[in-house]
């Protein structure tokens, strides 16, 4: 392969948005590669115009390669399929339509990116999984050349500056229990709710859960809050809502433990990113979670918030515990490391594909 030009597209782009964290840190491998690239969307947002370019003046040259982010159906197939470019397909998942209330738009986006998958796989002449369950998949759909490479945490902006969040009050002082996702069926928050509320009748320490996320999903958001409500949970549970790179950074150096309960994740990193802080994990083995977190992290098969309460009491109790979850996740972090990822894309690249 000449190193022409190598270019991105995603549908659209949010700031802070996996996808998009993604797409950031392919570019800076592909800079670092020596090829020139850019990364192009129909929706761009102000915080990312210096970094994301308007897809209407997408203009690819001959011999140049287009790599897409596949995560969701969208509207702009068309465009895509026309571009007179060679493209290869770089896959984060879709989280499966049943998780979403019916005749909405995510249910509706989410059906049709299935059927994109499918209708549009001989457009690429590979595919990128960027986990095994999304690999698992690409093949269920009959793609024929496929590698499985997590090209998703940029360890450089995991070494990132910190910077206290505003919303930060009493949970400062007493401590709190940490959760990072967007508010969405599938991400489940509710039984961290009633875990936290199972923990406060056991043993208050006087600690706080922060849920951390844009909202996906008014309605679920909506629930979440009356949840709260119900269980007497106000002022101690707090949806802070989203945080900039430098806030996040912050709550998970100063959290007690981190916590996933989320149904379905094609990779799930903020469990690679409590790993970097040095955070214990304790998950749902869910999806693709066993995976990501490869060693590390407390994982449990039950959906039941009294059972995840006494997960959490233990960790807090048992030093011997937390200390071995923290050197796994030490440990875990060398899967994902920059230079071993940057030189498998190199490899897949520079492969012949046809």
């Amino acid at each position: 392969m000449s190193r022409t030009r190598i270019d991105q597209f995603l549908p659209s782009v949010a700031a802070g948005d996996g996808v998009t964290n993604s797409s950031l840190f392919i570019r800076s491998l592909l800079i670092e590669l020596g090829y020139s690239s850019d990364i192009y969307s129909f929706a761009v947002p102000a915080q990312l115009t210096d970094h994301v370019r308007p897809a209407s003046g997408y203009s690819p040259g001959t011999g140049d390669l287009l790599l897409y982010h596949h995560s969701m159906g969208h509207d702009h197939g068309s465009w895509l399929l026309n571009q007179p470019v060679r493209k290869r397909l770089v896959y984060h998942n879709i989280t499966p339509a049943e998780f979403f209330p019916a005749n909405g738009a995510l249910r509706h986006y989410s059906i049709l990116g299935r059927k994109q998958l499918i209708d549009w796989r001989a457009a690429f002449e590979c595919a990128l999984a960027l986990s095994p369950l999304n690999r698992a998949e690409l093949a269920e759909a009959a793609y024929p050349d496929i590698i499985t490479l997590p090209l998703l945490i940029d360890s450089n902006r995991l070494n990132g500056d910190h910077s206290r969040p505003h919303f930060m009050g009493e949970a400062e002082g007493a401590g709190y229990y940490l959760s990072v996702g967007r508010l969405v069926e599938n991400k489940q928050q509710y039984i961290l709710i009633e875990a936290f509320y199972h923990l406060l009748q056991h043993e208050d320490r006087g600690r706080h859960l922060l849920l951390v996320g844009g909202m996906a999903s008014e309605d679920y958001a909506r629930g979440l809050h009356l949840h709260i409500r119900n269980l007497g949970l106000g002022g101690r549970v707090h949806l802070t809502g989203k945080c900039t790179d430098a806030e996040l950074r912050w709550l998970y150096r100063h959290a007690s433990q981190y916590w996933c309960a989320s149904a379905h994740e094609g990779f799930c990193m903020p469990l690679v990113e409590a790993n970097h802080a040095d955070l214990p994990v304790l998950s749902l083995a869910r999806s693709n979670i066993p995976d990501t977190l490869g060693e590390s992290g407390l994982l449990l098969e039950q959906d039941d918030p009294v059972t995840f309460a006494m997960a959490a009491n233990l960790i807090d109790s048992a030093p011997e515990l937390r200390a071995k979850l923290v050197a796994a996740g030490q440990r875990n972090l060398l899967r994902y490391e920059r230079d071993n990822l940057k030189q498998q894309l190199h490899h897949w690249l520079q492969a012949a594909h046809t």
